[in-house]
């Protein structure tokens, strides 16, 4: 049940035309076993290194992928080898946050689909999103935002489309590397071929959901709808960095 996934896969980060840096990291990779991982990280702490904590994460966990010595066969394995993984980078982040006065406050978002044969395990911290175009041709959003505002509505204090303008919407409930010990929501997807997008909130606050969901659905390939994604992003402000993660598969 290795299970060696065919397919194209592209990612791009974009500073957008508002920030005057970028903090986001996007990254994808096969295995030696034909596996596949997306990630995209958004840095928070702007000069306390966000950019720096985005990419140390991100980057170490695509190596650890790239290098297993064993394919990973099960949801729990996965689940396990990303728990462990994760784990281990938050707690480098968090004693590095805490040894040096100018990391102080540094933190990312993560979210990461790992596929393999017909399994998608996604691991979710903080609020960017892993969609798909599911079965009936709708984009599907497969995350649930860590924030203050998505606690709200899942409490019945505010609904969706308050949610949309709350003045607390970008507020994090979790990050990598905040603190020592850390949450992650991870689900198991049955994978049949779809479509899939990972983002940071810059790209879907600034790309309306039926704009993401006609260019994931249109016959170009990964790597031009990452482009149009970022195109309609900053045609539409461009107010954050963007990061998108396209996989297809043949």
């Amino acid at each position: 049940m290795g299970g060696f996934l065919s397919g194209t896969l592209f990612f791009i980060v974009d500073k957008g035309k508002v920030r005057p840096t970028n903090e986001d990291f996007a990254d994808a990779r096969t295995n030696a076993f034909g596996q596949i991982i997306l990630i995209v990280a958004d840095g928070m702490g702007g000069k306390n290194k966000g950019d720096y904590a985005a990419r140390y994460v991100g980057e170490k966990l695509a190596k650890a992928f790239q290098d297993l010595e064993k394919p990973l066969l099960k949801p729990h394995q996965a689940t396990r080898w990303l728990y462990r993984t994760i784990n281990r980078y938050n707690r480098d982040l968090y004693s590095k946050a805490h040894a040096n006065e100018a990391y102080k406050s540094m933190g990312t978002t993560l979210s990461v689909a790992l596929l393999f044969s017909d399994q998608l395990v996604t691991a979710q911290v903080g609020d960017s999103r892993i969609y798909w175009i599911n079965k009936e041709g709708a984009l599907e959003q497969l995350t649930k935002d860590q924030t203050y505002v998505e606690h709200l509505v899942a409490s019945k204090k505010i609904d969706r489309y308050e949610a949309m303008t709350h003045p607390e919407r970008h507020k994090l409930t979790n990050a990598v590397g905040v603190r020592y010990n850390i949450s992650i929501d991870f689900i198991n997807y049955e994978y049949n071929g779809e479509t899939i997008l990972v983002c940071s909130d810059g790209l879907y606050n600034n790309v309306p959901k039926y704009d993401l969901q006609s260019i994931l659905k249109g016959k170009d390939t990964p790597e031009r709808k990452c482009y149009q994604l970022i195109a309609f992003g900053n045609s539409n402000g461009g107010s954050d960095n963007m990061a998108a993660v396209v996989w297809e598969r043949n």
